[in-house]
């Protein structure tokens, strides 16, 4: 057997752009709510009059087939808009992150050109030949018409930038042909319709975020959109799934778990139907816990960004042993190979690397032809191109996959994918380091990035405060580990096994906790990291806490003393002193669930 097989699914439109799908149910139900944001709510006609007003606008300005369009608007009913009518000129949209490091934006806007970016007020870098242009003054006036443009299957829809082992993000081109595919397929698969909600959570720069906007506004849904600063704030969210009746819900499973300890938390939901897992391993732990806790069910998918968003899908029944859940079956039309190192088949339950064929395949890597190349390869067994994943995977007797690990050192860390290469590239141009080696510690939920560099005079809070200059938070290592030589394996190269994090040492405390407050805060801390004692001075992320263990602290607090403990605070004023100071002043803070009952 070649592959798991394939299943046709119903016909779809051959020529159709990913944006006509809205305008269909626009037209069918032009008055329903489509969208629900802090900044806006629409309905279907006027979402689509808003997108067709930008639309206009950007073709005054010369947007067109074959072009692409930046985005850096926060998310908001406005990028929805903004979305739409980009695709609506023939052009293909770009995701620029405003919370990116000046250096990556310049270098992503240098690297795809795009005609504009579209932004909302956003502080971008300046890029000669690129205009910078605001949101309100790119709409057309109203009830403009916009000329009928053609579109292609195999135009560019969408870039998606992705970590790059070369030491720069590189952007994956997804052609229409390929996210209509990945639609229709849900359609059929998962169906859904008016009654239905969905939250866009997600960065925008994360093409799961295509699942949440175009799975409701292709089948006559509501689209809920999460207030930018609460967007991974596991109570707001869960309060918005109650107070907006939200039925299907997509999480990584590190929010998945923090979800699960709020109090009240998804088991309290009623209205949620589905939840839909995916970016990184979910633990059959993990799985376990949220089918014992909600009414919903519960799906695993599996799939890279150049394969629109997601391969493969497995729905969870009920757990009773602790095997690994599968990342399940292939697709509508989609044809997966497992092969060893010499390009030939695997037999049933051994591991080999997983390949990937079908309409959902991305074009390519923009402006990386030998990349391409590399990992988009001629399909031998039925034509074509298959794309190599890199993953390592099983098949067992019912013709499902089991996830097995990585054939190179890209990793996925709290959903998002990472090319170890990129950040050692990065730490290596730090002055003073010579050498930077990453490695991930911890599993599933807790694991994290752990940088190991030489010389031991390295420091190591200042190396994390450079590459925030230059890499998105999630890509900053949890631990940076200075060493004065590298532990070597009988082959000369660099043991990673031997790389492991020190103890920690015994803390002699420099400012003792003064007060009640500050007493809880730091018994938070040593409780979460395993510390024997901190400072009131201490400041929890210099301490090795991650973003997930950060979920942790602010559900304990908020237990223990005000569920209005903003989670802003955790990244504000992060040390014990800070957080305490922001219990007593907690009244005088913004409300979460106030803003998702809105």
């Amino acid at each position: 057997m070649t592959s798991t097989g394939r299943t046709d699914g119903p016909p779809g439109p051959a020529a159709v752009g990913l944006h006509h799908l809205v305008e269909e149910q626009a037209a069918a139900t032009p008055d329903a709510i489509a969208v629900t944001g802090p900044d806006a709510t629409w309905t279907y006609a006027e979402l689509d009059e808003q997108a067709t007003r930008i639309a206009v606008g950007l073709r005054e300005r010369g947007a067109g087939r074959g072009q692409l369009i930046g985005m850096a608007i926060e998310r908001s009913s406005a990028a929805v808009a903004a979305i739409l009518g980009i695709l609506k000129t023939g052009a293909g949209y770009v995701p620029l992150d405003p919370e990116f490091p000046a250096n990556r934006l310049s270098f992503m806007i240098e690297d795809c050109a795009p005609l504009v970016v579209v932004h909302a007020g956003a502080d971008l870098p300046s890029v000669p030949g690129t205009a910078m242009v605001e949101f309100d003054d790119v709409l057309g006036a109203p009830g403009a018409q916009l000329e009928t443009v053609a579109i292609s299957p195999e135009q560019t829809a969408y870039i998606i930038y992705t970590s790059g082992s070369t030491g720069q993000p590189k952007g994956v081109e997804i052609p229409h042909r390929g996210i209509v595919d990945r639609v229709l397929w849900e359609r059929t698969t998962y169906p859904s319709g008016p009654e239905d909600a969905v939250i866009l959570h997600h960065a925008l720069s994360f093409d799961v975020s295509l699942w949440e906007i175009f799975i409701p506004l292709t089948t006559g849904g509501r689209l809920v959109v999460a207030d930018p600063l609460y967007g991974q704030d596991p109570r707001y969210l869960t309060d918005l799934v109650r107070s907006e009746n939200v039925t299907c819900l997509a999480v990584v499973p590190a929010l998945l778990q923090a979800l699960l300890d709020e109090e009240p938390g998804l088991g309290d939901c009623p209205s949620l139907r589905e939840v839909f897992s995916g970016g990184e391993v979910l633990s059959p732990a993990l799985a376990r816990r949220f089918l014992s806790t909600a009414k919903a069910g519960l799906h695993n998918q599996y799939g890279p960004t150049e394969y629109s968003i997601d391969t493969t899908y497995w729905d969870c029944g009920p757990l009773d042993t602790d095997a690994a859940i599968p990342i399940g079956y292939p697709r509508t039309n989609s044809l997966l190979y497992i092969l060893d190192p010499e390009g030939k088949p695997v037999d049933d339950g051994e591991a080999g690397e997983l390949h990937i064929a079908g309409p959902g395949l991305a074009t390519g890597y923009l402006n990386r032809p030998e990349l391409t190349r590399e990992r988009f390869i001629d399909n031998p067994f039925d034509g074509g191109r298959m794309y190599r994943t890199g993953d390592i995977v099983r098949r067992r007797e019912d013709g499902a996959l089991d996830f097995v690990g990585r054939a190179d050192d890209q990793v996925k860390v709290r959903g998002f994918r990472i090319e170890l290469g990129e950040i050692e590239r990065a730490i290596e141009s730090i002055q003073d380091v010579e050498w930077a080696v990453l490695t991930t510690v911890g599993s599933g939920e807790d694991m994290a990035l752990a940088a190991f560099v030489v010389p031991g005079t390295v420091n190591g809070q200042q190396v994390r405060a450079q590459l925030a200059e230059t890499l998105p938070e999630y890509m900053i290592p949890t631990h940076v580990v200075a060493l004065d030589r590298f532990p070597l394996g009988p082959t000369g190269k660099v043991d990673k096994s031997a790389l492991v994090l020190p103890a920690q040492p015994v803390r002699q405390a420099k400012e003792v906790p003064r007060d009640s407050e500050e007493e809880l805060v730091a018994g938070t801390f040593t409780e979460i990291l395993g510390l024997p004692e901190v400072s009131a001075d201490d400041d929890f992320f210099e301490l090795g806490g991650n973003s997930l263990q950060a979920l942790r602290l602010l559900n304990i607090l908020r237990k223990k003393t005000s569920p209005d403990l903003p989670i802003a605070v955790l990244f504000e004023t992060p040390t014990v002193a800070g957080i305490a100071a922001a219990l007593r002043d907690v009244d005088q803070v913004p409300d979460p669930s106030a803003v998702a009952g809105q």
